[in-house]
């Protein structure tokens, strides 16, 4: 299942072990990226590697992964807003924003 959009775009991220991709929607930036099929640590190592790239709010990170990660949510929940969608083929999409712009 691809979950990303034609204009997405694979981008270099310094650490990930994973791709990730960005594009545009509506003059949001999206951050996506697939740990769907890694295990412990990948998923929090990726999503706090792709964190970093939404510093403001009209910046998104976008992950895919097998299940809700909640020692991640744990950790981020307030700094974070979260909205999650279960998948039909049994993922979860969790779309990251801030809840407050970074200096």
């Amino acid at each position: 299942m691809n979950l990303l959009p034609e204009n997405a775009t694979k981008i270099d991220v310094e650490n990930a072990t994973v791709d990730f991709f960005t594009y545009t929607r509506n003059d949001v930036t999206y951050y996506q990226f697939d740990t769907s099929m890694c295990e412990p640590p990948e998923p929090m190592v990726n999503s706090m590697i792709g964190l970093k790239l939404i510093d403001s709010t009209d910046h998104k990170l976008v992950m895919i992964n097998h299940k809700k990660p909640m020692g991640l949510l744990e950790k981020i929940s307030q700094d974070y807003d979260i909205y999650t969608e279960y998948l039909d083929d049994g993922h979860i999409k969790l779309i990251f924003s801030c809840k407050n712009v970074r200096d």
